[in-house]
């Protein structure tokens, strides 16, 4: 079934779903549901949203991790993103995600090893340029001594 733009409907969901949880870095079911309004109604098929979707369920836990303590859906663990999402964007996501990781073990990382680690997750498409990671490094994280990197504290960070 095509949405009059030449884009599977399923595409367009994932697409949604993703944006919303990389944009949030996770997503409540709630937040998940909004932006599927918003975007049905943005592009008009809404009506054809809420009959071949009005259980997100299968296609969420099929395709996302669930933490019941947050209620948040993220991507699952080194999966990558199945639509194009701008590339700033996931590696927002990847960094944030990283850094938590590295912060929960009680290390700091060297920008090369972040590049490292981030690089094979952004292989969708164009490999973006250790520049454009270290430009968004330099707006959610810290530098802490010569070459190491943590996230900034809840209050610094912010979305755009």
């Amino acid at each position: 079934m095509k949405a009059n733009l030449g884009m599977d409907m399923a595409e367009i969901v994932i697409q949604t779903i993703e944006g919303i949880i990389a944009k949030n870095d996770g997503a409540t079911l709630e937040q998940i549901n909004d932006e599927l309004i918003i975007k049905g109604l943005e592009l008009g098929f809404l009506d054809l949203l809420k009959k071949e979707y009005s259980d997100l369920t299968p296609i969420l836990m099929g395709n996302f991790d669930y933490d019941e303590k947050t209620e948040l859906f993220t991507l699952k663990k080194d999966a990558k993103f199945k639509s194009h999402i701008d590339v700033k964007l996931r590696i927002k996501y990847y960094l944030i995600s990283y850094l938590r990781r590295m912060e929960r073990e009680k290390k700091n990382s060297s920008f090369d090893e972040i590049v490292l680690h981030l690089l094979p997750l952004l292989k969708n498409g164009t490999t973006p340029e250790n520049q454009t990671i270290l430009s968004v490094l330099e707006d959610i994280g810290e530098r802490i001594g010569e070459d190491s990197w943590i996230l900034k504290r809840e209050g610094q960070l912010s979305l755009f």
